[in-house]
């Protein structure tokens, strides 16, 4: 790619600038609709109880791989999820080394009223995008992801 000039760069930082603060906006309006409903998790904690309602029983490493985080910030997240009592860690059987982690009784019973919150949060956040908008948005940031994952891969290879 040739450096940028002009009207191109600024168009191409623009881009960069509005995914980074609709990225940041978007996950503090998530969770602040879960404190206004005295749901004391965070946006990344979410992402940790979607996943399990999906499939309890995850090792630490799945979440760490989906919400691109190190070893030691999955541990403290999934720490603080533990003193909240929305999940708990059991011994891995198959692998002594890893622990698996479970929902709580709490975070089932919570599931519909967090699931509600979020669905709310998400037709607020796309109101008045038409769907064909929608889509066209998701291609473009499907190839922004490719392209930071080939440019993360070429970075961290040297």
């Amino acid at each position: 790619m040739s450096n940028l000039m002009g009207e191109e760069a600024e168009q191409r930082r623009r881009l960069t600038k509005m995914i980074a603060q609709t990225s940041r906006l978007g996950n503090y309006a998530l969770g602040r609709a879960f404190e206004k409903a005295e749901i004391p998790i965070s946006r990344e904690q979410w992402d940790v109880l979607v996943m399990l309602w999906e499939k309890d029983g995850r090792a630490q490493q799945e979440f760490a791989n989906f919400l691109l985080k190190n070893r030691a910030s999955i541990t403290s997240l999934i720490d603080n999820m533990e003193k909240n009592n929305l999940v708990t860690r059991v011994p891995n059987p198959t692998d002594k080394r890893s622990k698996l982690v479970y929902l709580t009784r709490r975070a089932r019973d919570l599931k519909d009223k967090v699931l509600n919150i979020a669905e709310h949060a998400i037709l607020e956040i796309t109101d008045g995008i038409d769907l064909d908008e929608i889509e066209s948005a998701v291609i473009i940031l499907q190839k922004c992801l490719s392209n930071i994952n080939r440019y993360h891969k070429q970075i961290t290879e040297d």
